[in-house]
């Protein structure tokens, strides 16, 4: 929702304790950069990063410290931010030797993200997302978890699919997210793990903010469809899952078919999935504040919660970190835009005891 060329355009971020981005690359530790960026998302398997170095004409060790391939870590008063490689390197030189150098680049997980899936059967019985996400893990990114995720009867790989694509099939049918982590592994969590410090109060440490109370996301009935891989009849071929949101209040469906074997309870688990996934989704806001850290000095994170008060925005509750931009701007300072949505869109509860606006209903309906 928010540009962050406009926050800075604009002036945001000036003032707030002081804030030390440092860059390591090439077995060295920079800091003189025009512009860092740096992405995290919930629903991203790998961060990104953008740096602008302002260089003189023929800056050949800025091209050899920061080539195309090159590791680097980037870290902000000592938490670290992101950990991976260097995917651009764009030097511009315009008239009167005005000289500039873009780097951008993702995590370590970009390997897994992009790269073919390769197994000697395409086949696993009986394993979790995790157990197979693992397996295909032939890049060492590593793939953890902190749930209890459950067997997989079987699954097959799609020929030429990837291997993130494999793992988010799985994640998505159990309700849990594939998530990029600073140290460039993944992690399959939900949100609401973790609380940051403080609150986000409008009229104190809110900069700015946007909201949207969207409804048109929302069904009254969610209905999978999908086969079980092996067996005759109904109970393997007409395999349905139902969940309906009662707080909607008028008849609005949605049938959505299963992307490869299922039965009735994971049918029926996918489809309360998307029903909460939807509530959650009516309720987002993005969140312009100082710095990079909450009060405890914790660096915001995507999937923690944090309670949001606005009353101009009619949001009084909990609300998750899809995702956050940390920037740094030479001129405008040190920002951080935080995209939050009512956790049950990132797997979490639904707030008890907070509102959003009159006719905001915090949790959706029965089965």
């Amino acid at each position: 929702m928010l540009d962050i060329s406009t926050l800075f355009a604009l002036g945001y971020g000036q003032g707030g304790r002081e804030t030390f981005i440092t860059v390591g690359a090439g077995g060295g530790l920079w800091t003189a950069f025009e512009r860092v960026l740096v992405r995290a998302s919930f629903q991203e398997a790998a961060r990104s990063f953008q740096l602008k170095v302002a260089a003189e004409p023929g800056a050949s060790a800025t091209a050899w410290t920061f080539k195309a391939g090159t590791d680097i870590s980037i870290m902000s008063n000592g938490s670290l931010m992101c950990r991976g490689y260097v995917d651009r390197y764009q030097p511009v030189l315009a008239e009167h030797d005005t000289a500039e150098i873009n780097i951008s680049g993702r995590s370590r997980s970009q390997d897994y993200v992009d790269s073919s899936a390769v197994h000697d059967t395409n086949q696993f019985k009986n394993k979790t997302p995790q157990e197979i996400g693992a397996a295909l893990d032939h890049f060492g990114v590593g793939i953890a978890t902190d749930e209890q995720l459950k067997k997989v009867p079987i699954y097959r790989i799609t020929p030429g699919e990837t291997a993130f694509r494999c793992l988010e099939k799985l994640c998505r049918e159990q309700g849990v997210f594939p998530v990029g982590q600073a140290d460039g592994s993944i992690k399959i969590t939900k949100a609401g793990k973790t609380r940051h410090a403080g609150a986000l109060i409008e009229g104190q440490n809110i900069k700015r903010i946007e909201a949207d109370h969207n409804w048109s996301g929302r069904h009254s009935d969610v209905i999978v469809r999908g086969q079980a891989p092996y067996g005759h009849g109904e109970d393997a071929l007409q395999i349905e899952g139902k969940a309906r949101d009662a707080e909607l209040g008028r008849y609005r469906p949605v049938i959505v078919i299963h992307d490869g074997d299922t039965d009735k309870d994971r049918a029926k688990k996918r489809a309360s999935t998307r029903r909460d996934r939807e509530a959650g989704n009516a309720l987002k806001a993005d969140v312009v504040v100082q710095g990079h850290h909450d009060e405890g000095g914790t660096l915001w994170e995507p999937g923690a919660l944090v309670f949001v008060s606005s009353s101009f925005a009619d949001i009084h509750q909990d609300m998750a970190i899809e995702t956050v931009t940390y920037s740094q701007d030479r001129r405008a300072g040190t920002l951080s835009v935080l995209s939050l949505v009512d956790p049950r869109a990132l797997g979490g509860k639904g707030s008890k005891g907070g509102k959003a606006g009159g006719a905001w209903a915090s949790g959706a309906g029965g089965e």
